[in-house]
């Protein structure tokens, strides 16, 4: 377990140059350490084939991805995976001739494609056309030419599972490491997402919702109601009455104090019933959804008399409020402007001829 977590600290760290993304040196760390072993494992069998060549190549081969393994901790990670490549290349094409299909070298092509699609940023279907145009090549060459040494049947299964396990660790390690975070990045995005759209439609002092935000979920019923999923819906605006008064004589906090417990309580009020959103100033617009205009009226009417018996404590004082409504039964056949304005006069009308009181 120690070793294992040296080995993850040693993969994982980051370069000296901060610019370099670490997950891009991870990756081709991982890709070096796996073609590594399976190098090891064939100088096993280049030493039985009897051929220093052979021997001496693996060995250099070795040596470059051990290179290159290390020069992901500099900056230099464009020239490590050039390097990577060209080796890749070479080793690929000289124990497929050498050894035939059935080693599973050809397998290293795949990996190798993978770190490409990763990394490579400029062009990377050049390069992935490149290694397909070789494994093809190889496919060809291996159906008309026989490899030059054949090693026992039971070694290149093994060889075979070496290279497959290798395409294992290459494909979960790049799918656990670049999709957790990918996936992580995703669900961050859409909690912000939420986030903002909470703040685009909430109002910051009563945290109901803004005209916006209602304008919106209008337009929304009215497409309801076309599709004949709604028969009936009400609108009201309701203003506070003399709510000057509370501003000028304890502050604009009390003002925000009584706005706030209005608020509250419309939100408790209509849940259930419609939708309630700060129109502007001290006006609140409520819709009454499913409701003709006599529902809606018993319905503001019982909302009224909460509010008249509200008492609101600020500075050792009790604020009692009063709010003039004007009621209207919304016309589907007009826009929402002018379904808006009937509201708009009647609540005038009710400000004129004596307030706290419901014109409908």
């Amino acid at each position: 377990m120690h070793l294992f977590t040296k080995l993850k600290e040693l993969i994982f760290r980051e370069p000296v140059n901060k610019n370099v993304p670490q997950k891009a040196a991870a990756v081709l760390r991982i890709a070096s350490i796996g073609i590594i072993l399976y190098l090891l494992c064939m100088m096993v069998g280049v030493i039985f084939a009897k051929n220093p060549l052979l021997i001496a190549i693996t060995l250099v081969l070795t040596s470059v991805y051990f290179y290159v393994f290390y020069i992901t901790y500099e900056d230099k990670l464009r020239e490590s995976l050039v390097l990577f490549n060209v080796a890749s290349v070479f080793f690929v094409v000289l124990f497929y001739i050498v050894f035939g299909a059935d080693i599973g070298v050809q397998g290293v092509v795949f990996v190798v494609v993978l770190v490409d699609l990763l990394l490579w940023r400029q062009h990377p279907m050049y390069t992935i056309l490149v290694w397909y145009v070789i494994r093809i090549g190889l496919y060809i060459y291996g159906e008309y030419r026989p490899e030059l040494f054949a090693f026992h049947d039971r070694i290149e299964a093994v060889f075979c599972v070496l290279s497959i396990l290798l395409e294992a660790l290459a494909v979960v390690f790049t799918g656990l490491y670049f999709t957790k975070d990918a996936f992580s990045m995703e669900r961050r995005l859409q909690e912000y997402n939420k986030e903002l759209e909470h703040v685009a439609s909430t109002d910051p002092l009563t945290k109901i919702w803004n005209r916006f935000r209602m304008i919106e979920h209008v337009n929304r019923c009215v497409r309801r109601f076309n599709r004949s999923e709604m028969s009936f819906m009400s609108i009201a605006i309701g203003d506070i009455d003399f709510f000057k008064k509370f501003n000028d004589t304890y502050g604009h906090e009390c003002g925000d104090k009584v706005l706030q417990s209005l608020a509250e309580l419309f939100s408790k009020e209509m849940s259930g019933y419609g939708a309630i959103a700060r129109w502007g100033g001290e006006e609140f617009l409520f819709l009454f959804e499913n409701m003709n205009g006599d529902e809606a009226h018993t319905f503001l009417s019982k909302l009224q008399r909460k509010v008249n018996q509200m008492e609101i404590p600020y500075d050792n004082e009790i604020l009692r409020v009063h709010m003039t409504f004007g009621l209207s039964e919304y016309d589907f056949g007009i826009s929402l402007d002018d379904n808006i304005k009937i509201a708009d006069d009647r609540l005038y009308k009710g400000k004129t001829t004596g307030r706290n009181c419901i014109i409908y």
